[in-house]
């Protein structure tokens, strides 16, 4: 094990979870039992730092939508001690652009300590679909994939930029959207709707997140002592076979702690296929 195991520093605190959308149960099922500390939902409009509907922008990214989250939690909460901000993002897998992927970020800010970590997790099966159809006949064959009514949906113009209706979770009244939305486009795309209350399977990712924020905190530097010692990084320039040149695959892997200037590594034996060689393959 990289770093040193250490006993919750948290035990019988409360952390603050600026969110509309029942995020905090997610999150407690992991810190509760990991750190000892409570999770209490802050009511924000945390929408208005982007939405999944396209209604309003992320320009900036999910960490300044993390940022902005803990600045309104702690203005609307000066009492705060401990904020935890959340924000997840879907797309197309980098290396693998046929594979969704959804992001799942945290970010655990102390005022007292003035000490703040931040953690991602990536899951290659999330509920992120989208269907078009050309008449309501065709929903009953394209509805399961969906997994509604547990996961909400939402309906927009083919190829439109923002979803005109969310938050569905009856069958009559997808209906009613489709049916408008098909006499006034000929055709309508069912999506599924990306917030947490209404995508089981993303909230699940949450609670997977959170624990790897709570290992994160409970792992010390060697060094100093400090929480949150990790994450891993990949050390790029394992030798090439044929040439010995380094490449761009990992050579190893680099931990450091957020406080102090420690970092560990772990050098990976071997070489490199020449085919990732950018002599013997320009």
């Amino acid at each position: 094990m990289i770093g040193r195991r250490i006993a919750s520093h948290w035990s019988g605190q409360t952390a603050l979870l600026p969110t509309l959308h029942g995020k905090g149960r997610a999150l407690g099922a992991a810190l509760g039992p990991a750190l000892g500390i409570a999770v209490e939902e802050v009511s924000i409009d945390t929408d208005r730092f982007g939405s999944f509907s396209g209604s309003i922008p992320r320009p900036d990214g999910a960490l300044a939508a993390l940022s902005a989250k803990v600045a309104a939690c702690r203005e609307a909460r000066p009492d705060a001690r401990i904020v935890i901000a959340s924000e997840g993002s879907f797309g197309p897998h980098p290396a693998m652009p046929w594979l969704a992927v959804n992001i799942e970020y945290l970010r655990w800010h102390e005022l007292d300590e003035d000490f703040e970590l931040t953690v991602s997790s990536a899951s290659l099966r999330p509920m992120h679909r989208t269907h078009t159809l050309s008449r309501l006949e065709e929903l009953e064959t394209a509805l399961p994939a969906f997994g509604f009514p547990a996961h909400g949906l939402m309906v927009a113009a083919p190829g439109a930029a923002v979803a005109h209706s969310t938050g569905i979770t009856t069958v009559g009244a997808l209906c009613e959207v489709l049916a408008s939305t098909l006499a006034s486009h000929g055709a309508a795309e069912l999506r599924s709707d990306l917030r947490a209350h209404l995508n089981p399977t993303r909230m699940r990712h949450i609670t997977r997140a959170a624990w790897r924020l709570a290992n994160r905190l409970r792992t010390a530097c060697p060094d100093c002592g400090a929480p949150g010692f990790g994450e891993a990084v990949a050390v790029r320039g394992l030798p090439c076979v044929a040439c010995g040149f380094p490449t761009s695959e990992p050579a190893g892997r680099r931990w450091r702690c957020l406080r102090c200037p420690y970092t560990c590594e772990r050098v990976r034996t071997g070489f490199a296929d020449a085919l990732r060689c950018p002599l013997c393959n320009p």
